[in-house]
C-alpha cells in the first residue's frame, strides 16, 4: 500500500505527516494547560481554607492576649505599667499577622 501513496501525485506524505505531527502537539498543549489550570484550582482552593484557619487562629490569639494575658499581668504589674499593658493587648493595634505562605 505505501507504494501506491509514494506514487499518487494528488497524495503528498510529507504534508500529511507533519499536519499529524502538528496537531498532536496541539492537542498535548492543551492537555498540558488543562492540567496546570487544575492545579491552580487546587492551590486557590488550599489557599483560600488556609486564610480561613489563619483567621480562626488569629481570633483565638487576639483572645488569648486579651483576657489570658492582661489577667496574668494584673497579678504581676501593678498601676500604670499594668493599665498600659492591658491598653495595648485588648486594642485594635494588637493583631498577630499571620500570612499564607501560599502565594
Amino acid at each position: 500500500m505505501t507504494n501506491q501513496y509514494k506514487t499518487n501525485a494528488y497524495l503528498d506524505i510529507f504534508a500529511l505527516d507533519q499536519q499529524f505531527k502538528e496537531a498532536q502537539k496541539e492537542q498535548e498543549r492543551q492537555a498540558i494547560k488543562c492540567i496546570i489550570e487544575a492545579k491552580k484550582s487546587k492551590i486557590e482552593a488550599e489557599n483560600t481554607a488556609l486564610k480561613a484557619k489563619l483567621e480562626k487562629r488569629k481570633a483565638k490569639m487576639k483572645d488569648f492576649a486579651g483576657k489570658t494575658v492582661v489577667s496574668s499581668f494584673k497579678e504581676g504589674l501593678t498601676g500604670k505599667v499594668a493599665e498600659a499593658a492591658e491598653r495595648h493587648l485588648t486594642s485594635k493595634k494588637f493583631e498577630p499577622d499571620l500570612k499564607s505562605p501560599i502565594k
